[in-house]
């Protein structure tokens, strides 16, 4: 079996008295999707922060690539090679794309960095709807350009994994296809994902595993995808883990 990228052992986060995210615990392998879902309130944003170092976690432990980086903020934790597409595309207004796709190579680690333009260049060519709007402000542009410079802006920091937030949220049809498209392309060249929607996505790895989120819970862990109805049975709270 390949060696994890990103392992998280039993990791839980209270925001006051109110528990987000119960203990959980999660691998994710080269080119494998993690994908998870999970109604309004779950606990999936959280899961993602606590992942990225956004939030302090309550108890547990987190590992990328063998080092343990529970203890590292989301900037140091950027540069070992794990990236966060956030939800609501973390829209940077003032800045041109130019300007966030800089961003993006400067949070790389030196080891993995390479020519600046050269990197700019194969984001591009991933998503070539960006190439013309490149002196543009980002706040200008559509929603699914905004999620595709987001998803550029994370992949020029040269991340081992990918984090996604809710990619499709708001998004036109198209455009998610657009998107989805893009991030099969990524799997196939080897890179890991953890996937957050509210329903099921089309995008498949030969590695995958779904967690199902409800109130905070892994309701539903399994190297499978649950069909419709069992979908609804997890999110009504029908069915426990």
């Amino acid at each position: 079996m390949p060696e994890a990228l990103l392992r998280a052992e039993r990791i839980s986060v209270r925001y006051g008295r109110v528990d987000a995210l119960h203990p959980l615990s999660l691998a994710a392998e080269p080119a494998s999707l993690t994908l998870v879902l999970g109604p309004n309130g779950a606990g999936k944003t959280t899961l993602m922060k606590a992942l990225a170092g956004a939030v302090e976690l309550r108890s547990g432990a987190i590992w990328l690539r063998g080092r343990e980086i529970s203890a590292l903020p989301a900037h140091r934790r950027v540069r070992t090679g794990i990236a966060l597409v956030p939800e609501g595309r973390g829209r940077l207004p003032g800045l041109t794309v130019l300007d966030n796709l800089v961003l993006g190579h400067n949070g790389a680690s030196r080891e993995r960095r390479r020519a600046r333009d050269g990197d700019i260049d194969e984001a591009l060519a991933l998503f070539p709807a960006l190439k013309p709007r490149l002196n543009q402000d980002c706040s200008t542009l559509s929603g699914g350009e905004m999620q595709m410079l987001a998803i550029a802006r994370a992949l020029l920091a040269k991340p081992h994994i990918l984090l996604l937030d809710e990619p499709s949220l708001g998004l036109a049809p198209l455009a998610i296809a657009r998107v989805y498209e893009a991030l099969a392309k990524l799997l196939d060249q080897g890179l890991g994902m953890v996937l957050v929607e509210q329903k099921a996505v089309p995008l498949r790895a030969a590695r995958e595993t779904t967690i199902v989120l409800r109130n905070g819970r892994a309701v539903f862990q399994e190297a499978r995808r649950p069909d419709v109805d069992e979908l609804a049975q997890l999110y009504l709270g029908a069915r426990a883990a």
